[in-house]
C-alpha cells in the first residue's frame, strides 16, 4: 500500500500545468516522397498539428504552405487537431507531401543536381512553364519564378549544399526571402548548425537580424538548437557588423591644466578613441625604478621609452619639483639639494641616483618640519592673543 501511495505522488508531481496529463517527451519520424527522413525530436500529446509543421519546416526544410502531412491513410493531418487526438505514437512515421507543382524542384533541390535545378526555372527570364503559368500576367509569373528560386535555395540551406547556394543566389535568387512564416534561408541553416551555408549567405547580404513571427533570429535560433560553432559565426558577424557602424569618437575639450601640463604629447589616439595621459607624479612620490624601489602597480595607459626616468635621481632635476609643500594652510619649500648632487657629481664624475632610504629620509624630514611651522605658528598667534 505505501508503494502505491508513493508511486501516485511522485505521477502527481510530475505533471505539469497540463489539465492532470502527464508530459512526456518522445520522439517521431516524418518521411518525405523523396525518400527522406528526418526525426522530430522532445514532441508531446498536446501539441498541434499547425505547431509540428513550423517544426518540420526546420526539421525538412519545406515551408509551412506546402506541407501536406499524413499518418495513417492518405487523409492531410487538420492543423487544430493535436498529436495525441491523431494517434500519433512514439516512434511513429508520418507522410510529407507537396502539391504537384512543387514536387519537381524540392527533388531537383533535394538532390543537388545544378542542372536540374536550373532548368525548372528560378531564373528570369525562363522558357520554363507550366500548364497553370501559361494564364499568369508577367507581374505574377516573374513573382512565381522568384518564389521556386526561393525555394530551392531554402532546401539547399537546408541540406549543406553550398556550392547550389551560391550558384542559387549569383543568379539572383533573394537571399533574405522568406516563408510565410517569416523564416528566411538563414533561419534554416542556423536550426541545422550548417557554419558554411550561414557563411556564405552572410557574405552575400544575408540579413542576420531578421525575425520571424515568434521574433526568433538566426542567432537564437542556433542557441536553441544547440549548435555552438553556427552560434559562435552569427555572434561574430553581428560584432563586425556594428564595429563597422561605429564613427570614432570625436577630440573633447581639454581643461586649461591639460594644455600645458608636460613637455610630452598629452592625448594618445587610436581608431576608435582618444585617451588623455600625464607624466606627472603627485606631490611626494617616489619615482625611481631601482631594485631597492618599493613596488607599484603599473600604470594602465601607454608609456613611451622617452618618458621612463633611468633613474631616481632625474625626479629632482626639474624645476618644478621645487615646489612649494602645503601643510594646514602653511607653506613649505622645499630645502635645495642641487649643491649636494652638484658635489656627488664632482666626487664620482656621473650623477649619484638617490636610494630609496635617502629619499623617504628627506621626506619625512620635510613633513616634520611643516608640524614644527605649524606648530611654531599656533604657539605666535595664541601669545599674540593673550598679549591682546
Amino acid at each position: 500500500m505505501v508503494i502505491e501511495i508513493s508511486k501516485m505522488t511522485s505521477r502527481i508531481k510530475s505533471r505539469g500545468n497540463t489539465g492532470g496529463r502527464e508530459k512526456n517527451h518522445f520522439t517521431i519520424h516524418v518521411k518525405l516522397f523523396t525518400n527522406e527522413k528526418f526525426p522530430l525530436k522532445n514532441i508531446v500529446g498536446d501539441m498541434k498539428i499547425s505547431e509540428l509543421k513550423k517544426y518540420m519546416e526546420f526539421a525538412t526544410g519545406i515551408p509551412i504552405h506546402m506541407q501536406r502531412v499524413s499518418y495513417l491513410d492518405e487523409g492531410e493531418l487538420l492543423n487544430h487537431t493535436d498529436v495525441r487526438s491523431n494517434d500519433i505514437v512514439p516512434g511513429a512515421t508520418l507522410h510529407l507531401r507537396v502539391w504537384p507543382m512543387w514536387k519537381e524542384i524540392i527533388e531537383a533541390a533535394a538532390s543537388n543536381d545544378a542542372d536540374w535545378v536550373f532548368s525548372l526555372g528560378v531564373t528570369y527570364p525562363t522558357d520554363y512553364k507550366t500548364p497553370h503559368s501559361d494564364y499568369m500576367t508577367k507581374r505574377a509569373r516573374k513573382a512565381w519564378i522568384e518564389e521556386r528560386a526561393f525555394l530551392a535555395l531554402y532546401i539547399a540551406a537546408h541540406r549543406g549544399y553550398q556550392g547550389l547556394v551560391k550558384k542559387l543566389i549569383d543568379a539572383g535568387a533573394d537571399v533574405n526571402a522568406s516563408t510565410p512564416f517569416g523564416r528566411t534561408a538563414l533561419h534554416v541553416a542556423a536550426a541545422q548548425g550548417r557554419g558554411n551555408i550561414v557563411d556564405a549567405l552572410l557574405e552575400r547580404g544575408a540579413d542576420i537580424d531578421a525575425e520571424d513571427e515568434e521574433g526568433e533570429s538566426a542567432l537564437s535560433i542556433a542557441a536553441k538548437f544547440n549548435h555552438k560553432s553556427c552560434e559562435r559565426h552569427l555572434f561574430l558577424f553581428r560584432w563586425q557588423e556594428r564595429a563597422k557602424r561605429t564613427n570614432p569618437s570625436e577630440e573633447p575639450d581639454r581643461m586649461a591644466h591639460q594644455f600645458f601640463d608636460s613637455a610630452f604629447p598629452v592625448w594618445l589616439k587610436g581608431g576608435q578613441c582618444q585617451m588623455y595621459y600625464t607624466n606627472i607624479l603627485p606631490p611626494g612620490e617616489f619615482g625611481g625604478s631601482r631594485f631597492n624601489s618599493p613596488k607599484r602597480r603599473p600604470h594602465t595607459t601607454a608609456v613611451t621609452k622617452e618618458r621612463l626616468h633611468s633613474d631616481g635621481a632625474d625626479q629632482f632635476e626639474d624645476d618644478e619639483m621645487d615646489y612649494d609643500y602645503t601643510e594646514d594652510g602653511v607653506n613649505v619649500r622645499l630645502p635645495a639639494i642641487r649643491e649636494e648632487r652638484r658635489k656627488a657629481r664632482t666626487a664620482t664624475g656621473r650623477k649619484r641616483a638617490f636610494s630609496y632610504d635617502q629619499w623617504l629620509a628627506r621626506k619625512q624630514s620635510i613633513e616634520q618640519r611643516a608640524i614644527d611651522i605649524k606648530k611654531a605658528a599656533e604657539e605666535r598667534k595664541r601669545l599674540e592673543e593673550e598679549a591682546a
